[in-house]
């Protein structure tokens, strides 16, 4: 989650008093990767999740080793969060680069106390309600979900339950802006689906649709795609659009005069207009109410080394965590950003597959429909609708137009995993369905996994897997594929 300066008492009586900060970037643009990490213990029986006191020895060890701002809490203890640094278009091989190195770090830090990375993106038997138990002692998050509101607890799962990468893009102009969140929603569905890395289980419970998409629901007017997608006609628009959205976001928390958060009770709530009437229409409690904003795609704030918002960028959220999860995220969004005629490829793609963004009344009703048939998929994975199509032959075409992308060439050996789970249907999730089809199997997978997999981020669980794959009974033809 975003953090936010609690101290900046400057009023914001209007969208004017707060617009430049959504200028864009120009030609500094920049992008970078942030990663959700979940660990646990082995040796114990159940495969108890990292503690609030384990989490504390890793994370200030990491911080202590590598920087202040190296590792970084989530609500629930057993995840941290590291992220990359920023760097421009050109520069997305130090990305990658520095994301691994990071990822080793912190996972050495966990193993340093007898803590293991998951290799799924999310603990399959944990519950919401055991995570919830033990929420980190940070005022934001005791404030939010210790315990959670009742009518807050599917929001507290959703953020408790899955783990994402997110790829952020500090856009050049407001209607780069616009272009690329309109065409990530249009290719969400598709994204969601090929970077999925869960067992068949949400909550120890067999499941065969997307655990993450079924969790976001939960979020309602705080998540999902915001309306101004399908009515903006600029950025400019699109950006008045979220400013209005922003200031009157309902807020269940926030900031009073003296930095202290204030919680309101179940079924009461407030937003930044009504807080006017306290004078609390503060700086602090404007980007508050932006960061509890968690659509798919997020805008976000650019700060300098000061916590001060200097800009705004877009995040990407619909991302899982594996093995190759968060290069192969960087790669797909940054081409999307920065080759001009790739995105123009894609978009001509989607238009082929019914998204038709000159009709935006029907190209909700497209997008919506794609949503659904991607979060309960039942088993099918990319064989499912996507658009006036199938997703597994828009999934085909995609790889063969980010394969001749001109951003992408020397990128080939990071694009496998993608390019193999786009040309055989089989996403890591798909394998896991195959392999751990019981929860008893992916606990014993968990425990005996070699951590050292996760050295090679340019395979995916088709090719990792590939010997077991083959000789499995159940084998289906796309995943016996090559």
């Amino acid at each position: 989650m975003s953090e936010v300066n609690a101290g900046d008492l400057r009023p914001i009586q209007s969208a004017d008093d707060i617009l430049e900060t959504y200028a864009g970037t120009g030609n500094n643009a920049k992008t970078g990767v942030e990663i959700e990490l979940t660990y646990f213990d082995p040796q114990s029986p159940n495969l108890r999740p990292m503690t609030i006191p384990q989490n504390k020895v890793v994370k200030n060890a990491a911080n202590a080793k590598y920087g202040n701002d190296f590792a970084r809490n989530e609500p629930t203890p057993e995840t941290l969060e590291i992220s990359s640094f920023a760097k421009g278009p050109d520069n997305l091989k130090a990305i990658m680069s520095d994301t691994q190195d990071k990822i080793e770090k912190l996972t050495t830090q966990a193993a340093d106390i007898g803590l293991k990375r998951s290799y799924f993106q999310h603990l399959p038997e944990q519950t919401a309600a055991n995570l919830l138990g033990n929420v980190m002692d940070i005022e934001r998050y005791q404030a939010f979900f210790d315990p959670p509101r009742e009518d807050m607890m599917g929001v507290a799962a959703y953020f408790s339950v899955c783990k994402s990468n997110q790829v952020s893009i500090s856009y050049r102009t407001p209607n780069h802006l616009l272009e690329n969140i309109r065409r990530l929603y249009l290719l969400a569905p598709f994204l969601f689906m090929i970077m999925d890395n869960n067992a068949p289980f949400d909550e120890g419970k067999i499941f065969n649709g997307h655990t993450g998409m079924r969790h976001r629901t939960a979020l309602k007017n705080h998540g999902g795609i915001p309306p101004q997608i399908f009515t903006a006609t600029s950025g400019e628009d699109y950006i008045n659009a979220h400013i209005d959205q922003v200031m009157n976001n309902p807020l269940f928390v926030y900031y009073d005069q003296k930095g202290k958060l204030i919680r309101l009770p179940s079924g009461t709530w407030t937003s930044f207009n009504k807080l006017k009437e306290q004078n609390l229409n503060t700086t602090t409690n404007y980007f508050f109410s932006e960061s509890i904003l968690w659509p798919d795609i997020k805008i976000a704030a650019l700060k300098n080394e000061n916590g001060e918002v200097i800009n705004h960028r877009y995040e990407a959220r619909m991302f899982g965590v594996g093995l190759h999860q968060h290069q192969t995220a960087l790669l797909i969004t940054a081409a999307l950003a920065f080759d001009n005629d790739f995105a123009e490829s894609i978009d001509d793609l989607l238009f082929r597959y019914g998204f038709n963004i000159s009709d935006l009344n029907d190209l909700k009703h497209v997008v919506d429909t794609s949503y659904y048939k991607a979060q309960k998929h039942n088993g099918k994975f990319l064989n499912i609708g996507y658009g006036t199509g199938q997703m597994i032959d828009f999934s085909n075409e995609f790889s063969d137009l980010i394969s001749r992308s001109s951003l992408m060439q020397n990128y080939q050996e990071e694009l496998a995993p993608l390019l193999t789970i786009c040309r055989t249907g089989c996403t890591d999730s798909k394998v896991n369905a195959l392999l751990f089809n019981t929860l008893e199997k992916a606990q014993d997978f968990q425990r005996s996994y070699d951590p050292e997999i996760f050295l090679n981020p340019n395979q995916c669980a088709r090719t990792l897997f590939e010997k077991e794959i083959i000789k499995h009974p159940k084998t289906t033809s796309d995943c016996s594929a090559v």
